[in-house]
């Protein structure tokens, strides 16, 4: 039976923007599964980005395939089953960018904001941003509630995204004495430095940069 009141893009792109690490499915050289460990963040189109080194084993599979996959999961209660716990599968191709590309800086700027202990390897010259072109994703999140879903279903429209990356530095600087401080906006929330840095989401997304500081005053 299915459950009429699940809103399951509401409910991936939550764990997307607030998942801090995922499993990489990658492809071996035998043409295998191969899975690791990684950080992620998201550009503020909602891609999934992760900093990978050169010497990695899955760095060097996407370099021949690019195809790859990410699971990410919104935890269990204490006590509870792990599978209880809401899990998103992201199916798609990562695009390794060169530092001498336009979006690089924005890119590893965003990556950045949501791992700041980072900074101190991301310049190491084998280190390299990789963005996701999602094709699709499947969403498990209990008894009758499973979805696949389309990465229109996740991402931000790209005039929307547009807006948002021309805004963010000025709603950082609007915003900036609010305590938790934010340091990353974008239309599905924001990411704040509190004892580290977490992820406070909007109600609803935005479709605009002027709606955020209605949706900000939500959050309290």
């Amino acid at each position: 039976m299915s459950d009429a009141s699940f809103d399951a893009p509401d409910m991936a792109r939550r764990i997307l923007r607030s998942a801090a690490t995922a499993s990489l499915g990658t492809l071996a050289t035998d043409g295998g599964p191969f899975v690791t460990f990684v950080t992620v963040a998201t550009d503020i189109d909602g891609a999934p980005l992760i900093l990978v080194s050169g010497l990695a084993a899955h760095t060097r599979h996407l370099d021949r395939d690019d195809r790859a996959s990410l699971l990410m999961q919104a935890p269990a209660g204490a006590g509870e089953d792990p599978l209880t716990g809401a899990r998103l599968t992201l199916i798609g191709r990562f695009r390794g960018m060169a530092g001498d590309e336009d979006a690089h800086a924005h890119l590893l700027k965003r990556f950045l904001a949501r791992h700041p202990k980072a900074e101190g390897y991301a310049g190491f010259g084998d280190f390299s941003i990789h963005r996701m072109v999602v094709d699709g994703a499947h969403l498990v999140a209990g008894f009758g509630r499973i979805s696949r879903l389309r990465a229109d279903d996740l991402l931000v429209a790209p005039a929307v995204a547009e807006a948002f990356a021309l805004a963010e530095a000025s709603l950082i600087e609007t915003f900036g004495d609010v305590d938790p401080r934010p340091v990353a906006f974008d239309p599905d929330g924001v990411d704040v430095a509190d004892n580290g840095v977490r992820r406070l989401c909007f109600p609803r997304r935005a479709n605009d940069p002027g709606e955020v500081a209605a949706l900000m005053s939500v959050l309290g």
